[in-house]
């Protein structure tokens, strides 16, 4: 019974690899639909703004994506230091 619950056995790339190249295929599904729905939320189920109108939707994809971007900048300059 120990031994079945030990995740320190993933540890190992010998064990973890096949099990991630399994995963793979259902994490890839869950990010698809995830992503259209928070589209399909971000697009379509929020509201407009009233003076902007429907150009206030921009910034539920654009702020992300700046935060994104700047996140991966960091990183890049804290490997590069």
């Amino acid at each position: 019974m120990k031994d079945r619950f030990n995740l320190y056995r993933f540890a190992s790339p010998a064990t973890f690899y096949p099990l991630a190249g399994k995963m793979i295929p259902w994490f890839a599904a869950a990010a698809v639909v995830f992503g259209a729905a928070g589209l399909w939320l971000g697009m379509l189920v929020a509201p407009t703004d009233f003076q902007q109108g429907e150009g206030y939707r921009i910034i539920f994809i654009h702020v992300p994506a700046s935060w994104m971007s700047m996140f991966i900048y960091l990183v890049m300059a804290f490997w590069a230091a």
